[in-house]
């Protein structure tokens, strides 16, 4: 596990950061065009996980002084390939994004 600002991350893929300014952080994380499951079990949007197919990578967007990112999904290497993208309060937590052979895995857990 990694803790970089206020985000506590346990991830099995290589990072890098793309881009530091001042308390804004970019991290770039490749999972090499696998299945991107979201586990949000609990909550009360959708049943268990919402699935995106073929994620080249996913790049975080860290405020060091909160605890909300941003989460975009991108389809290429290249920064402006994002086809989705959403917030994500880490407060109180570890993010986890775990290889599983052909798909990954993204959840919370406790600390």
């Amino acid at each position: 596990m990694i803790t970089i600002g206020k985000l506590n991350l346990d991830t099995d893929f290589e990072y890098r950061i793309i881009r530091e300014e001042d308390n804004d952080l970019d991290l770039f994380i490749d999972i090499n065009y696998r299945s991107l499951n979201i586990d949000n079990s609990g909550s009360d949007l959708f049943g268990s996980r919402i699935q995106f197919p073929f994620v080249r990578s996913i790049m975080l967007r860290i405020n060091k002084d909160s605890h909300l990112m941003t989460v975009h999904l991108m389809r290429d290497i290249d920064l402006f390939s994002a086809f989705s993208n959403f917030e994500v309060n880490y407060e109180n937590c570890v993010i986890n994004i775990k290889n599983n052979l052909e798909k990954v895995s993204m959840y919370k857990s406790s600390l």
